[in-house]
């Protein structure tokens, strides 16, 4: 609920100084609990993208909403050159995976399996991108465990180091051009164009510049923003 009303604010539909329905209101329009919605706009108050007005209400503060979500290997920049600051991220599957496949081709093989993370990642309100993250058990295990909400709010990567789990990484991209999978294309194309085209971004990370730790694949819709890379990439 708080990354859609910041979508709403940052693409126009809720402009500064809109007043929301009260907590009862939406809590009834929607399919949430009224102590959801209430955490939900306690925490933009405190963040300072809504304030209240005693026995008023509570509205869209000024300023520059976007949320920044780091990506360690790579960065959107908009046609005008800025990078991109808003990403919203909505975790779709998370599961764990013990058979081989493509996988563990990349990142060898481990006893415990493979946890994979599938997601729809929405870049500065303009398209939404189809992500799949494959990553070692043995070292992302935990992510079986931890709230769902905190893989929305955050990259897998820098949330690993956070926590202890990864140290310093190095990544590789490899990036081409291609027809886009038809149940991506569904989700992602313009229009759900099944024989839409994309970008299939593959991105493999690597501790300590030689133990693969994490895979991910992302198909792009074709749009007018550019990818820059922060680390090697072929």
């Amino acid at each position: 609920m708080r990354d859609a009303i910041i979508e709403l604010i940052v693409e126009g539909v809720l402009p500064e100084g809109t007043k929301l329905p009260t907590e009862q209101a939406l809590a009834s329009a929607l399919p949430l609990s009224l102590g959801t919605v209430q955490k939900a706009l306690r925490d933009l108050v405190e963040s300072g993208d809504l304030y209240r007005k005693r026995r008023l209400g509570t509205f869209v503060a000024g300023g520059d909403h976007r949320r920044q979500i780091s990506t360690p290997a790579f960065i959107f920049m908009r046609p005008d050159e800025t990078p991109v600051k808003m990403v919203f991220i909505r975790l779709l599957k998370r599961e764990r995976v013990y058979r081989e496949g493509p996988w563990s081709q990349s990142l060898g093989h481990c006893e415990t399996g493979y946890i994979r993370l599938t997601r729809l990642d929405r870049i500065d309100g303009a398209f939404d991108c189809h992500t799949v993250i494959y990553l070692r058990d043995d070292v992302a295990g935990e992510l079986m465990e931890i709230d769902a909400e905190a893989l929305e709010h955050e990259s897998v990567l820098p949330l690993l180091q956070a926590r202890g789990r990864v140290a310093r990484f190095t990544a590789e991209n490899r990036v081409r051009v291609m027809r886009l999978p038809r149940a991506v294309a569904g989700m992602i194309a313009p229009d759900g164009e099944a024989d839409a085209w994309g970008i299939k971004l593959e991105t493999h990370y690597l501790q300590h510049a030689e133990t693969p730790i994490a895979w991910q694949v992302m198909h792009i819709p074709l749009n007018d923003y550019r990818l820059v890379f922060a680390t090697g990439h072929s």
